[in-house]
């Protein structure tokens, strides 16, 4: 059986509701962050406080690659994601059937990204909702 370890550790913290992603927020200008930053770059404060952010959020762009890129598998989908933390991020996305739509309704998973042979790495993906 393969070890499971996470893309990066700090992204990523568990909770009685499983597990989610953190970033950070400024709590003088509001500043939203992901993955956490060291200062705010809006207002420049350095005492950020950490913040669990949404599984669901809106598709905001993608594009689907048919070319490999690392150990990603081919096609595979990568979109921007907004949550409404006010925080964008970039994502691999799950691929069905249907087409992705901008504007779209999408729900994180946490599932494998690509298995190793000592080991399989974990991070976020996201799927239409």
């Amino acid at each position: 059986m393969s070890n499971k370890v996470f893309i990066k550790d700090e992204l990523f913290k568990e909770t009685p509701d499983g597990i989610v992603l953190v970033g950070n927020k400024c709590p003088k200008c509001g500043g939203a962050f992901f993955p956490k930053a060291e200062f705010c770059t809006k207002c420049l404060n350095k005492e950020l406080e950490e913040m669990v952010l949404s599984k669901r959020g809106k598709l905001y762009s993608y594009t689907i690659t048919r070319v490999p890129v690392g150990k990603y598998p081919i096609p595979h989908a990568i979109g921007m994601i907004t949550l409404p933390e006010k925080v964008r991020l970039t994502a691999p996305l799950i691929m069905g059937d249907e087409d992705f739509k901008i504007g779209a309704e999408m729900e994180m998973e946490i599932t494998t990204l690509w298995s190793e042979p000592d080991r399989d790495v974990i991070g976020y993906k996201f799927k239409p909702v």
